[in-house]
């Protein structure tokens, strides 16, 4: 059997409408496709897909179902071959299971043969619908639901009859002792025969979260008085009414992507809702829901929404059923860690009862109904029956310890004010909330400090008085005192190099301090002296033997916790901000810096009130911190981002989706590409980094890399995991060093240094962030740089007004942090830790078939598939305006345009530096193959409207055939392979430092390193040698660029001797030419 794990991937990778587009031509109608029926012949569109709810359905054929059934119908395949089908289009990984025991043999073929027995049921109670006496039943179905959505969710119905059902399943061969088992059929204990369990009912099946179906409810339309209006599926091996979930086959996608579920009473309420697209509608099949149930939910989201049956109150109850239901169902909810709110339905005519299915009738009554926070509804509900004191105690308690759960201060100041009009007494409600918490974390230590057994003390022979420690004299006498202080154990910190201690320490003048004390200040009494004795009037009177007993027995009474030194992911399974800790949920740190966990205890000591007035330490950690500020959804703050950044904002929202998974990702990988933002100034290629650093740190001012010691970008980028930097301010001519750090970022190795507090070994410091490089200029001086990065290009400067409303708009959205997302994506670490690597393999495959036409950098590739991958992972699961499709598209754009980048400056940076080799070894020389003129204007035949420069601006002009034909003639000596000169041509013409081609540029005349002259004769038997030139046409490039682009210097020193004459008049012998420049690097 497949574990259901592999089904599950199956589901969510799938895209319904792309596997069955592969078979038929499908059209959008609306919000669903239609096509002619695959599976059967016609000729009239009959075939739905529903890609929101994922399901198929033909109107003509009558089947339908998820995409497993789909391939099972069109392929004639059974569900498991169906699934390693999909599994293989997908690129998923099953693995094969241990051979099952004889007993885990049979109890799968049993629940195998149930799925089949219902799945045939569910084929007769809908062809039953047809019948002539189920003309009621049709009716009603129609008026309540719509034929085609009661078609769609096979509804059927069972006839009026004791034994048509048994009948059938005789006929099909179906199991009746498993029919027997399931209810279906009953068998009259005194007369011995079978019989149909449901009678003149209507038949909703009821599926798991594969659409197997593993269920009935049954509505009753005899209207008989004391008939049960429904009735459920027994307890089988293939439902358990505390497991099930109904509607949780259609829910999962829409409610994964809202981060929310509607929990309703019924089945019928679950259809009304799915009927008019509230998707996300799930029901528990009976009043009370499960711990069992909420924990399954928690897998696909954070919140619930319940909306209570409107029941009016019966004789003597202080609420209708539905509202008493939800009171007592969102408690529980909020136990298991749900943010859970009310939408409450109105009272119909004259107070009689309502219920979703009721009054949902279309979406728009659904959307207005108000929804209400649950604690404050909760509270809105008690106090209306609480009428005594004890009453009203009793509710201010229980809303208390509601508000203490959510362990959010900013939250619990929030609900302070809105309880107040429920009950007004402020510091009432202040008091229970902090009892409130005080109960809950009655196991921790804070203020009131760990209870010690008193009986441990006649162990170590001293004692405890008035905040002083004393033993008891020998001879009788007076107690001797220790000192005027006592310690209360608080935490060890491990660590193998700094373990260190905390302490409450208290005087006999009731101060008091915490102190965090290093193992060294413990191991002398001088060290522990002067550690006490710097807090202030804290003495230790004793020997170093009475403080060993001291120690002795303060380390017996100390938890043990573990220092965090690098923020964000951890090994043990939790992501750490400065602030607390997110494991499932959000775990504060306590005011001495300590978060609990499952795992252990964690210490944070940027949070602790030790160093809370020294501003000077931990400053990262105080910046790297969740807060609550905003409610801003994935959804809508993707679309501001998109809005201002476009395309450019889709691929680093994936990219940050690939740094909160790094660690699993460099699993596979084994490198990590770097975000470059590239741009001018004001093009907001800084915004879009600031952006996504919102979602870690408020207002991050990120290093500028020309002014930060490579140590500095060291430490910045080791402080963190999993977790984005940023660093800002790239140019060409930062240190060679600088760059040789960047580029070892790719493959995760940060900086060199010598480890003096180990072994004294060099080593190289780890990198396990995502890094974001901006800056105004590309990288292409370093091509191995260039091919490691994810290239990035923003070209607009100026915005409309327009434009800028909406970055404001984006900007206050990031000014308020983002970290609430980063926990909403965190939640989903489990998908991306099965689905990876598939998922990798798949988008592999589809790039290269994209690009199989291209020539590309394999590293550019490699980089550009990381974000893709974990965009493609994660798809199913968050609520982003944009597909897969449409990132393979700009991923397919993005590398082919950095391939073109790399290519062409790999290339003119060869020719370049060829170029400056010929100059230095004598082959080419200033003013005869090139002249450089500064000049504070210009034109050519590419800029006709003539440039000004503020400062006279240096201007490289070349003639071009020469140069050309060294080029070629140098590549053929060194064994390399010259580009063409029409390549040549067009990637000079085409590159950044282009200005386009000047007509008649005089060049000197220069053979053999001599300038050539000419002899004239002026008369009189006098004769002047004049210097010769030739006027050809140039190429013209910016020289500034041409240096900081390719670190080359074209310019030499000029000898000052009459090189500047217009010539040299001489009777007898001919002057020699001027003496040729030199070179001065």
């Amino acid at each position: 059997m497949i574990d259901e794990k592999y089904i599950e991937q199956v589901l969510d990778r799938a895209d319904i409408v792309d596997v069955i587009g592969g078979y038929v031509e499908l059209k959008r109608r609306g919000s669903n496709y239609e096509a002619c029926c695959p599976i059967h012949q016609e000729k009239t569109p009959s075939f739905k897909v529903n890609p929101v709810r994922g399901i198929w359905h033909c109107f003509g054929c009558h089947k339908g179902g998820n995409v497993i059934s789909f391939i099972m119908e069109h392929e004639t395949m059974s569900y498991p071959e169906a699934i390693y089908f999909l599994a293989k289009k997908y690129g998923i990984e099953i693995e094969e299971e241990q051979q099952p025991s004889p007993e885990q043999q049979q109890a799968r073929m049993k629940r195998e043969s149930m799925f089949i027995i219902n799945a045939k049921c569910v084929e007769f109670f809908v062809q039953s619908l047809q019948r002539k006496d189920a003309e009621g039943a049709r009716n009603y179905i129609k008026g309540r639901w719509g034929k085609e959505y009661a078609e769609e969710m096979q509804i059927g119905f069972a006839p009026d009859d004791w034994n048509t059902l048994y009948h059938f399943a005789d006929k099909a061969g179906l199991s009746i002792d498993l029919m027997l088992e399931l209810k279906l059929l009953k068998r009259n204990e005194a007369k011995g025969n079978i019989y149909d369990f449901y009678r003149n009912r209507i038949m909703i099946p009821i599926r798991d979260r594969y659409r197997h179906i593993i269920g009935f409810t049954a509505r009753d339309i005899s209207g008989i008085e004391g008939t049960p209006k429904y009735l459920n599926s027994a307890e089988s091996d293939i439902y358990s009414k505390s497991n099930s979930i109904f509607g949780i086959d259609v829910a999962i996608r829409q409610a994964a992507k809202e981060d929310k579920f509607y929990c309703v009473e019924g089945a019928p309420d679950v259809m009304r809702l799915q009927h008019i697209f509230v998707n996300n509608a799930i029901a528990s099949l009976g009043a009370a829901w499960t711990k069992e149930q909420f924990e399954q939910l928690k897998k696909y989201a954070t919140k619930l929404c319940f909306l209570p049956d409107a029941d009016p109150p019966k004789r003597d109850e202080q609420y209708g059923t539905g509202i008493a239901s939800v009171m007592k169902n969102g408690l529980l909810a909020m136990q298991c860690g749900f943010a859970v709110s009310v939408k409450e339905i109105p009272l119909g005519e004259a107070n009689s009862k309502n219920d979703p299915d009721t009054y949902c009738t279309d979406k728009p009554k659904f959307t207005i109904l108000e929804e209400e926070d649950f604690i404050t509804w909760y509270a809105r509900y008690i106090f209306k029956t609480a009428v005594t004191t004890e009453d009203k105690s009793t509710a201010i308690g229980t809303i208390c310890r509601m508000v203490a759960m959510l362990r959010d201060d900013i939250k619990e100041s929030m609900y302070l004010d809105k309880l107040q009009e429920s009950y007004k007494n402020k510091n009432l409600w202040k008091n229970a909330i902090n009892l409130a918490k005080q109960q809950i974390k009655s196991k921790q230590v804070l203020d009131q400090g760990k209870k010690i057994d008193r009986d441990l003390y006649s162990r170590y022979g001293f004692y405890e008085d008035y905040n002083a420690y004393y033993v008891i004299s020998t001879n009788g006498g007076s107690p001797v005192q220790w000192s005027n202080f006592t310690m209360l154990p608080m935490f060890h910190i491990r660590d193998s190099l700094l373990p260190k201690r905390l302490y409450k320490i208290k005087n006999q003048n009731n101060q008091e301090e915490i102190i965090e004390m290093k193992q060294e200040d413990l191991v002398s009494l001088s060290k522990f002296k002067q550690k006490v004795e710097g807090l202030g009037n804290y003495i230790w009177l004793a020997t170093e033997k009475e403080l060993t007993k001291l120690k002795m027995f303060l380390y017996e009474q100390t938890e043990t916790a573990t220092e965090i030194t690098q923020l964000g992911w951890q090994r043990k399974g939790f992501f750490a901000f400065g602030n607390g800790a997110f494991d499932t949920e959000w775990h504060p740190v306590d005011e001495y810096g300590i978060v609990r966990l499952k795992s252990g205890n964690y210490y944070l000591p940027g949070s602790s009130m030790i160093y809370r007035d020294d501003v000077k330490l931990f400053q990262f950690e105080r910046k790297f911190i969740h807060t609550n500020y905003s409610a801003v959804t994935m959804r809508d703050y993707s679309e501001k981002l998109i809005k201002v950044f476009g395309d450019n904002a889709k691929v680093g929202i994936c990219f940050l989706l690939a740094t909160l998974f790094r660690d699993i990702i460099v699993g596979q990988t084994k490198s990590f590409p770097i975000l470059n933002l590239f741009g001018p100034k004001g093009s907001g290629k800084s915004e879009l980094g600031h952006s996504l650093m919102s979602f870690f740190i408020i207002k991050n001012t990120p290093p500028n890399i020309q002014n930060a010691t490579i140590a500095a970008m060291g430490d910045l980028v080791a402080q963190c995991a999993n977790a984005l930097v940023h660093i800002d301010e790239y140019k060409n001519t930062i240190d060679l060093d600088k760059r040789e750090f960047l580029k070892g970022l790719w493959d995760g190795t940060g900086r060199s240094r010598m480890n003096m507090d180990r072994d004294k070994k060099r080593e190289i410091t780890s990198v396990d962030c995502g890094v974001i490089l901006s800056g105004q200029e590309m990288t292409t001086i370093d091509i191995a740089l260039f091919s490691r990065l994810v290239y990035l290009t923003f070209t607009k400067t100026e915005f409309s007004n327009e434009e800028k409303r909406a970055f404001d708009d984006c900007k206050s959205a990031r000014d308020m942090g983002l970290s609430h997302l980063t926990l909403q994506l965190l939640r989903h670490r489990g998908k991306m830790e099965t689905d990876f690597t598939a998922n990798y393999r798949q988008c592999m495959t589809d790039l290269n078939d994209c690009l199989s036409k291209e020539k590309i950098e394999d590293r550019i590739q490699r980089n550009w598939v990381i974000p893709l991958a974990a965009f493609r992972t994660m798809e199913a699961v968050i609520d982003v305006p944009f597909s897969y499709k449409e990132m393979l598209d700009i991923t397919v754009e993005g590398i082919i345009r950095q391939n073109q980048e790399c290519k062409s400056n790999n290339e003119l940076a060869n020719f370049w530096n060829v170029v400056s080799y010929l100059l230095q070894d004598g082959e080419i020389f200033n003013e005869a193959d090139y002249r450089i003129d500064y000049v504070k204007k210009f034109k050519s035949n590419v800029i006709k409207n003539e440039m000004e420069f503020v400062r006279p601006r240096p201007i490289l002009m070349m003639r071009k055939n020469r140069i050309f034909m060294l080029y070629k003639k140098f590549a053929k000596q060194v064994g390399d392979t010259a580009l063409p000169p029409e390549s040549l041509k067009f990637y000079l013409e085409n590159s950044k430092e282009y200005l386009g081609v000047k007509n008649s540029v005089r060049f000197k005349n220069i053979q053999n390193g001599v300038e050539i002259t000419k002899r004239v004769d002026i008369g009189e038997g006098r004769t002047e040698y004049r210097k010769t030139s030739t006027p050809e046409q140039a190429m013209c490039f910016d020289y500034e660029m041409i240096m900081d682009s390719y670190n080359i210097n074209l310019e030499i020193d000029t000898d000052s001797g009459d090189s500047d004459n217009e010539g040299i008049r001489d009777t007898k012998e001919e002057t020699l030419p001027p003496v040729q420049k030199k070179f001065s690097f």
